[in-house]
């Protein structure tokens, strides 16, 4: 930070004052607000004494002090506009019921004219309207609904500006509007804005360029590209265009760093020196026999925050206590329920604690159990006991059953709090329950951290008789390691990811072994989520496991969440994928990239072995209420509405498709989720980034959405004599009927395991070797060779024909015996560790 640096961002952004405050912060503005609680006053000069960070010779403020620099055109009473806005407002009515802007708000005692139309111009809307002193609404639309939006006389709007007297800030149900001009070349139809990336001699996309001196805007260039089929087009340095069909590299920045303007309009921005702002297109509506359907799903009741496919009709749900449409006997809202698949109606569930942000995983035996969980709540009247150290266990029966989930909080418990903790299935059908925090926030630090993992059942393993066993891992991956990725391996080890970091661990010897770090500072963890997925293991690849990770963020985690920003802080594109055997350690981490960033999405596997990217947005970090330029509470926006398949068997920069792929309606940001069905859909429901049930951008999200492959469509095999279990090496044969003409039969077993926060805990795909009879109506299969390449449990038969699957049936792999339970361990831990704390804490 120095002087120059503070007032050449401000005046770059056209603010008439730039400041400099305590050594290295710069604060712009066209006002002094917070007169009322001393901000703006004159203190003595020597009161600034504190030497800029970035040249000592200058001065930066001091604590609580500004030193402040003005070019002289400062007009209280005049907002300074962004790029593009009219100068001339007009007032507005407000709707007696509703509103007229529907986008985004904020309310603010420091609130001017300036900070309402930087907050939506910088958000990505048309209008701005400040309203009662303090309010700011943002819009696309003005609805003329209940009397909204209707022209008064400019002397309506009469009250002054909480953070500026000479400005006027609408009055009661009177809104001060301005207005964003249209685009004199707005972006051709079917494509919209995707990221800004840094640009190098190799470039991001290389399919054809050129560069126009004089006639330059997005929609020139994007007009070239989609001449010639290509579904992406950049703009940079403001007269160069570049296209291509693969994104070769990316390192998404800032917004602001596509600032420069267009040579064909000054108006618009065409990305900036060595910067590159990419535009994409949105497929057209697909039709034909390879396209994709998005078919609405009715309303879960409560927010698919938690999901676990538990028989061919039902998928569990959990969420947390917030003020749901669906009730309780007792008339409470629920946080829990039983998602019906073929009536689309969800059936509450009574939980006694607090299972928001859990883990879960099936035991050896079928039952499904869900661990950690969130502090005591008291809302809507109701009392929710502690559940971060709860387990809660759940036996899965028919839509036509009324099964709920069982508790035992004193007895049957975790050692410790765990606050979004991850856990896997072992191969002896138990599980382990690794990492998370003793509370609640929106990053780890070493206070909260639970660097540590333990076992349900407990077990005297490595001297450590049932109590938590310390990981070294999760004490040097701060702040960034919640909801680590973590998959079990053919090895008996677990492939462990959190921030930028990945391991081995060997939890038989309490062994971590070091992988290389992700590329390019690709963190991919909560809050900067990616989508991971174990790769299928197959006979053909002697089941050695592959890993993929995309998405998340290339954001530094030594910035605290007040210096990010939830609208122009791109997600990252890249993808990361590591074969997990001593020679593909050795090769690293091989880099790819998708067409458009995303940060929090969901990773399916189908069962054709192809991975869907689905679910997520462009910009900003997981979680609520902490970021700048958030729409509503929501510390991401520009949602990613357009799947994504990934087929890992194609040539490298021939793996990425969104071709015959429905565009969704529905942002799906924080909390929302993505699984593979029986059926071979994909149910996509959730998303919630607010503290409690909100109707306001973006709102809590009920609807649940099915998106179809185009094998949903087609002639599929179907089977039947499938046994109820099947131990590890044994053949067992199954009746089928193939499609005709069907030459490639293969049989998956597929674990569709339980899914929050963009991981997929269990989530497993593995190819069984089978024979099909002469007469082609015999299929015998070959159960997994041993537990470690699929452990002990329930599993789902997929039928491939052609890579075309059946729908799946249910078994249970080995003895369907539960895991081993060391009493004596378990005794030990109820003994040497705290239990949960009952009521308000």
């Amino acid at each position: 930070m120095t002087v120059d640096s503070c007032v050449s961002a401000c005046a770059t952004r056209g603010y008439a004052y730039a400041g400099a405050e305590y050594s290295n912060e710069c604060y712009c503005g066209n006002a002094f607000a917070g007169a009322s609680t001393g901000g703006g006053s004159v203190p003595p000069e020597s009161e600034c004494n504190m030497p800029c960070a970035g040249d000592s010779s200058q001065i930066c403020g001091a604590g609580n002090r500004l030193s402040v620099y003005t070019n002289g055109q400062a007009q209280p009473g005049v907002p300074v506009l962004p790029n593009g806005w009219s100068s001339a407002p007009k007032c507005i009515t407000e709707a007696s019921t509703g509103r007229a802007l529907v986008g985004n708000s904020l309310t603010s005692q420091s609130m001017t004219l300036d900070q309402c139309i930087d907050l939506c111009d910088q958000t990505g809307f048309q209008y701005a309207g400040a309203e009662y002193g303090a309010e700011c609404y943002c819009s696309n639309t003005i609805s003329t609904a209940n009397g909204g939006g209707i022209e008064v006389p400019a002397s309506d709007c009469s009250m002054d500006c909480a953070g500026n007297s000479q400005q006027k800030c609408g009055a009661g149900y009177r809104i001060t509007l301005y207005t964003k001009n249209t685009a004199t070349n707005p972006l051709p139809t079917g494509w919209i804005k995707n990221f800004c990336t840094v640009d190098q001699d190799a470039r991001v996309l290389s399919g054809y360029s050129f560069t126009d001196n004089s006639g330059m805007t997005p929609a020139t260039c994007i007009s070239a590209c989609g001449q010639r089929n290509f579904m992406l087009a950049g703009v940079e340095n403001g007269n160069e265009c570049y296209c291509g069909n693969t994104i070769n590299q990316a390192l998404p920045t800032k917004d602001a760093d596509c600032k420069k303007t267009c040579a064909g309009d000054n108006s618009q921005y065409c990305g900036g020196g060595w910067r590159l702002m990419v535009y994409i297109k949105v497929p057209n509506t697909p039709s034909g026999p390879n396209s994709w359907s998005l078919t609405p799903g009715g309303s879960s009741g409560v927010v698919m925050t938690h999901i676990a496919v538990t028989t061919n009709d039902t998928v569990l749900v959990i969420d947390r206590k917030e003020n749901n449409p669906l009730l309780k006997a007792n008339g409470k809202p629920a946080w829990g329920a039983v998602w019906n698949l073929v009536s689309n109606t969800a059936r509450p569930l009574d939980i006694v604690t607090h299972s928001f942000c859990s883990s879960g995983n099936f035991l050896s035996n079928g039952t499904l159990a869900n661990f950690g969980g969130h502090p005591y709540t008291d809302r809507s009247g109701e009392q929710v006991s502690d559940g971060q150290q709860g387990i809660r266990l759940y036996d899965p029966c028919p839509a036509s059953q009324n099964c709920g989930i069982y508790e035992n909080p004193t007895r049957i418990r975790l050692t410790s709090d765990r606050w979004y903790p991850s856990s896997a299935r072992l191969h002896d059908g138990s599980v382990i329950i690794i990492g998370g925090q003793v509370t609640a926030g929106w990053t780890n630090d070493a206070l909260v951290n639970n660097p540590t993992y333990e076992f349900f059942p407990a077990k005297n393993i490595n001297g450590y008789n049932g109590l938590q066993i310390p990981s070294q891992f999760f004490k040097e991956t701060l702040p960034h390691n919640t909801f680590p990725h973590l998959y079990a391996l053919p090895s008996k080890k677990l492939f462990v990811a959190a921030n930028n970091q990945a391991m081995l661990l060997d939890w038989e010897n309490n062994v971590e072994t070091r992988l290389p770090n992700f590329p390019n500072g690709q963190r991919v963890v909560y809050p900067l989520n990616s989508a991971g997925v174990l790769l299928p293991l197959t006979p053909a690849n002697n089941y050695t496991p592959e890993v993929l990770i995309c998405g998340g963020s290339h954001i530094s985690d030594k910035l605290q969440a007040g210096e990010l920003d939830a609208h122009h802080d791109y997600a990252s594109a890249q993808c990361s994928r590591m074969i997990l055997d001593s020679a593909g350690i050795a090769a690293g981490w091989k880099v790819e990239y998708m067409p458009e960033p995303r940060v929090m999405p969901d990773g399916v596997i189908l069962p054709n072995g192809k991975i869907l990217i689905v679910n997520g947005g462009r910009t900003g970090t997981a979680g609520y209420g902490n970021l700048q330029y958030r729409i509503g509470d929501s510390n991401a926006d520009n949602p990613t509405l357009t799947p994504l398949l990934y087929d890992p068997a194609a040539p490298v920069g021939q793996r990425f498709s969104n071709a015959g792929m429905p565009t969704s309606q529905i942002g799906r940001l924080y909390h929302s989720t993505a699984t593979l069905l029986p059926s071979g859909a994909v149910m996509i429901g959730g998303s919630n980034p607010n503290d409690d049930a909100e109707s306001r951008p973006w709102p809590t999200e009920y609807r649940v959405e099915y998106l179809n492959p185009p094998y949903m469509a087609a002639a599929r095999p179907t089977y039947r004599g499938l046994p109820a279990k099947v131990d590890y090496g044994t053949t067992f044969s199954v009746s089928v009927t193939l499609p005709s003409a069907t030459s490639v039969v293969k049989i998956m077993l597929m674990d569709l395991g339980f899914i929050t926060h963009s991981v997929h805990m269990d989530q497993k795909a593995v190819e069984l070797i089978g024979t099909l009879s002469n007469d082609r109506q015999t299929l015998s299969i070959v159960a997994p060779p041993t537990a470690p390449v699929y452990s002990p449990g329930p599993g789902w038969i997929f039928v491939v024909a052609d890579g075309i699957p059946s729908i799946a049936q249910k078994l249970i792999i080995g003895t369907g015996a539960s895991p081993p339970n060391d009493e004596a361990a378990t005794a030990n831990m109820l003994a040497n560790t705290a239990g949960p704390i009952s009521g308000p804490h």
